[in-house]
């Protein structure tokens, strides 16, 4: 009989362990009074003041306006079967209360933009179906991982302009479409297709972020990620993406899985790319057949690359080309000029062709370039990396040589280098656990090697793979 008591206590309290608010029309009058008005279907601009929960007086409301109130309370809006739009901009709201939007089935849209919310709590919307929610322009710090849990069919949700550090991405609604996280204080985000269905459209624009992995597996309209502090991408696999935004970033080097972006266009700029990378990067895109988005227009002049000696500069709004056909056939539009792409994309020391808008640079015969050198230049070697050798062959100190079928060999100084691995899961795991690569990091010290060293064949492959993952 006790245990059954305390059951109830803790259902009928708010904040128990099974919050379930008593909305009967009584409760509302008598404790949740908040000034509204309420508007017809039929007649949006005649709009009749609502006390105390009492939307009777209006017949059948579909428009709620919310004016100044600090609390939004509990059982607010309940059970307004007729309700579609909820309006409650710059009305100095700074609470949500638990069980304020609930079993409302036939909304369409919340619009609480523009006010002094700073949390959003787990229970404040409960049973609710809407299309579209918007939050932003707020001071929210806090978005519990339960808070949308109970919000069905949301399409649009807008968390911009407010203090968030962390937002948990893989607990929102899977029927979200359009996700707006931009002006927020966020450092670190992950992102997974496997936890929506529907998501194609990710602002995550103006905040701080340092680190991002990304996987979707079905195709983005846009991902903006402009305007934060990223020196790299950590992880992306896109299926593809129409826009894809990175400009006014920390960027000087080629990003990291830049093949696995996908994208139609892709804005790039402004960043402080290295001229030292840029012919390689505009190579690298035009091969993925990227197209370069850019912004701005008139007199402005934007920087496209620094280094200690060189700057170069484009100016944008004088653009010559915006595709390759506008150009001769042995020029490509980049960036809107016509530009010679063996003079801008190809070493000096390569064989560039180009035809019909496409090149290739080539080294000549009996030349080679290093992988890791970004500028491409060739150089008379006999390899870099093992790839560039003939099958059964190695490449140590740029030179091919055969170590399989001899089971001893020379001095170490001639062996590949071998260090150990180590299998660490990158910080992006748990957010996306099946898509991701395995980080490999190198152990810091390693153990003396003897002045001569035995190697099994058997393991031959391995010690490849290695040197291949250093390139």
């Amino acid at each position: 009989m006790f245990r059954l008591v305390l059951f109830g206590v803790l259902v009928s309290v708010p904040g128990g362990f099974c919050f379930s608010p008593n909305c009967v029309r009584e409760n509302q009058f008598k404790f949740y009074g908040f000034p509204v008005e309420g508007c017809s279907k039929f007649l949006q601009q005649l709009c009749m003041p609502v006390y105390s929960g009492q939307f009777e007086v209006m017949g059948s409301p579909t428009i709620v306006k919310v004016k100044a109130t600090t609390v939004l309370p509990t059982c607010a809006f309940y059970n307004v079967d007729t309700l579609e739009h909820i309006y409650g901009v710059k009305s100095k709201i700074k609470i949500l209360a638990k069980g304020a939007f609930i079993k409302l089935p036939n909304l369409r849209s919340i619009d609480l933009s523009y006010n002094m919310i700073t949390e959003v709590r787990d229970k404040v919307f409960q049973n609710v179906s809407t299309e579209k929610l918007d939050l932003s322009w707020n001071n929210i710090l806090f978005v519990d991982p339960d808070a949308f849990k109970e919000v069905y069919n949301l399409r649009e949700l807008d968390l911009s302009r407010n203090a968030l550090m962390t937002i948990p991405i893989h607990q929102l609604p899977k029927s979200i479409t359009t996700l707006n996280l931009a002006y927020n204080e966020l450092t670190r985000v992950a992102i997974n297709s496997l936890k929506f269905t529907n998501l194609t459209n990710v602002n995550l624009s103006n905040n701080r972020i340092q680190n991002v992995a990304i996987s979707f597996f079905y195709p983005l309209d846009t991902f903006d990620l402009s305007n934060n502090e990223l020196y790299d991408i950590d992880y992306v696999e896109i299926s593809s993406v129409n826009t894809f935004r990175i400009g006014s970033n920390n960027f000087r080097l080629i990003p990291k899985y830049l093949e696995n972006i996908n994208a139609n266009n892709i804005n790039i700029y402004p960043n402080p790319w290295s001229c030292e990378v840029l012919p390689d990067l505009w190579r690298t895109m035009s091969s993925l057949n990227y197209r370069i988005e850019t912004t701005g227009s008139g007199t402005q002049t934007m920087e496209i690359c620094t280094n200690i000696t060189t700057v170069g500069t484009f100016r944008q709004g004088d653009k010559s080309c915006v595709n390759d056909r506008q150009c001769p056939t042995n020029q490509v539009c980049k960036v809107g000029q016509c530009l010679d792409p063996c003079s801008s994309f190809c070493h000096q020391t390569s064989v560039c062709k180009a035809k019909n808008h496409q090149f290739r640079c080539a080294c000549p015969k009996g030349t080679k370039s290093d992988p890791m050198d970004l500028t491409g230049s060739c150089n008379k070697v006999q390899c870099y990396v093992s790839s560039q050798c003939p099958l059964g062959k190695y490449c140590v100190q740029n030179r091919c040589k055969a170590i399989a079928g001899s089971t001893t060999v020379g001095p170490p100084s001639e062996l590949p280098n071998f260090i150990p691995e180590i299998e660490v899961k990158p910080w992006w795991f748990e957010d996306i656990p099946y898509e991701s690569p395995i980080k490999v990091f190198k152990l810091a010290t390693l153990p003396p090697i003897p002045e001569f060293i035995t190697i099994d064949p058997v393991i031959l492959p391995k010690i490849e793979l290695i040197g291949n993952s250093t390139t």
